[in-house]
């Protein structure tokens, strides 16, 4: 809704209640709005840290799709976030799938890529610490090869994102290869 793709009925009608099904508040209660489109068994990723969304929304209305029984419903966050959103998001909110992490902020857009890799291994550590298990991790940022798969892993990651990478088939196919062995 907003963002420059074919909107959410479009995706709705392109994606498997089993695939994820990436979504962004733009406006103050565009969730509430897409929780009464998106069927309960959708599984969905909450992207609460667009860098293409004004900062002014409260992620308190982010609440309303963590209460469904889905496989995955996951928080999607920034390389930025504090430890006072995590424990927010986590003991709040309800999300027990968080996906680290969106693009970090700058006065000229987002960058992604290498550079999102310490703060990806920090949020990993500050969960790991204080939620233990209990919290999925999805990982990305600056994977194109197996060392940044193998870092993210051994760091406490469950799962791996994979995202610019996607952009050249040459180092995805590298990549994917690497992971065969």
């Amino acid at each position: 809704m907003g963002l420059p793709n074919p909107g959410l009925t479009v995706g709705l009608k392109k994606t498997f209640p089993s695939e994820v099904l990436s979504i962004a508040e733009i406006n103050k209660g565009d969730f509430e709005r897409m929780n009464d489109m998106i069927p309960v068994d959708q599984n969905i990723e909450l992207n609460l840290s667009c860098p293409n969304v004004e900062k002014n929304l409260s992620w308190e209305s982010a609440r309303i799709f963590s209460s469904r029984d889905r496989d995955w419903c996951i928080a999607k966050l920034s390389p930025t976030t504090t430890p006072e959103e995590l424990e927010f998001v986590i003991e709040y909110l309800g999300f027990s799938q968080l996906h680290f992490s969106n693009t970090l902020p700058t006065v000229r857009g987002g960058l992604s890529g290498p550079v999102l890799r310490s703060y990806t291994n920090d949020l990993i550590e500050l969960v790991r610490d204080k939620w233990g298990s209990s919290v999925e991790i999805i990982a990305g940022g600056g994977v194109s090869d197996f060392g940044s798969v193998l870092n993210y892993l051994s760091n406490g990651a469950d799962h791996i994102s994979l995202g610019s990478v996607c952009f050249n088939p040459f180092k995805l196919r590298k990549l994917l290869r690497s992971l065969e062995l």
